[in-house]
């Protein structure tokens, strides 16, 4: 079988090209979650990435940058230009993706698009349906739930209306978005097969008890109240660092100023952030579940964090199956004196207990989610589909 997939990305050396030395990195979780999820399905099918790199006028000095072709995780990335002017770059990502798509491959292609990303994924539907070809729509958000004009949301249902089948993060959203019953598959996410090539150890954690938080930096995601829970906790020897973007980071940093054992280290590359994963005492996510995007949700952050092998602290999202809570330690109170004791409780608990909870869970999500199995789960959608 062989995938054209086109979405908002780039391969990892192209984006530490146009973005290692940028503060303000862009697309930083979903350009991880497809470069997992395209190596995943090339491990078992040929795949060709019609690429538009997240690029725009914060990110970007130069006006126009040509981009190679490239080989990079078992993928052929035929990169478009990275283009400043958000007008010219509508444009060239709009003409490009869709004379990529109608001319490229033959009848056993089927197209992937990331339905959030409007113009590369209209492009490609309309390339699809001229060529008779099955769609597959990646839904990681809901647009109806998410900030936008009326149009950007209109475009975005548009492209799910219209695909032949799906890739969806929870059962709540197949119950919102699929009246018509299309073929399928739920995927909370994708762990990285690469990292059972890296062996945690004890010895190669950070002195003291480091609970560590990376991803969005926003209000809404429930920083205040990991912060004041662990400032609360007052826990001997321990810190928090916390990476990431978003509208906290101001008030952020001028607790971390008056409080040294609070660190907000910016943005890093993804895997500069595993490697400070890997060498912390816990990982929480402190996500609140009363809202109503949260059922159809699940932060990829989780997948990431279990693979690193150290323990996860986590709310109980509505979105996460059953089979992961052995796995994690949860947060039963979502307030500060909910994340404070949940805090103490853990870390009560003696490095040698944390590490044996860290690595079941490494050794869960590795084995049963990686990005590999969960790619042949879309493939054996579209191959069930075809012999009907």
């Amino acid at each position: 079988m062989r995938i054209l997939y086109a979405v908002t990305t780039c391969s990892d050396k192209t984006y530490r090209r146009l973005f290692e030395k940028v503060p303000v990195k862009p697309a930083f979780q979903s350009q991880k979650y497809h470069r997992l999820l395209i190596e995943g399905l090339a491990a078992s099918a040929k795949v060709e990435v019609i690429a538009n790199p997240p690029v725009n006028r914060r990110v970007l000095a130069q006006s126009f940058v040509g981009l190679p072709r490239e080989e990079e995780g078992g993928a052929v990335y035929h990169n478009l230009p990275a283009v400043r002017n958000p007008a010219l770059k509508a444009l060239v990502v709009g003409l490009g993706t869709f004379f990529q798509v109608l001319t490229m491959g033959g009848k056993d292609t089927a197209v992937v698009v990331d339905v959030l990303n409007r113009m590369t994924a209209l492009s490609a539907l309309l390339a699809a349906r001229l060529r008779g070809r099955e769609c597959v729509g990646i839904v990681t958000d809901l647009p109806d739930l998410l900030s936008g004009s009326r149009l950007s949301k209109s475009v975005s249902n548009f492209v799910i209306a219209h695909c032949t089948s799906y890739v969806l993060l929870t059962q709540a959203m197949n119950d919102y978005l699929n009246p018509k019953g299309k073929p399928y598959v739920i995927l909370e996410g994708h762990a990285d097969i690469a990292m059972a090539q890296k062996q945690p150890a004890q010895e190669k954690k950070d002195p003291g008890r480091v609970c560590l938080y990376a991803g969005g930096v926003s209000r809404e995601y429930g920083l205040p109240e990991l912060v004041e829970g662990f400032r609360m906790a007052d826990i001997p020897d321990a810190r928090l660092h916390i990476y990431g973007p978003g509208n906290y980071v101001p008030e952020l940093q001028k607790i971390a100023a008056e409080d040294r054992r609070i660190v907000y280290g910016g943005m890093l590359l993804s895997a500069q952030v595993v490697e400070k994963e890997m060498a912390a005492t816990l990982l929480v996510n402190p996500r609140p579940t009363h809202a109503e995007y949260v059922k159809y949700s699940f932060p990829s952050k989780t997948m990431e964090y279990m693979s690193t092998g150290t323990p996860v602290l986590t709310t109980r999202l509505p979105g996460m199956p059953e089979e992961y809570l052995p796995y994690v330690f949860l947060i039963e109170e979502e307030t500060a004196a909910g994340v404070a004791e949940a805090l103490k409780s853990v870390l009560e608990q003696s490095d040698e207990e944390l590490f044996v909870k860290g690595m079941a869970a490494r050794n869960f999500i590795l084995t049963r989610k990686n990005n590999v199995i969960q790619g042949k789960k879309i493939l054996s959608m579209l191959e069930s589909e075809r012999r009907k």
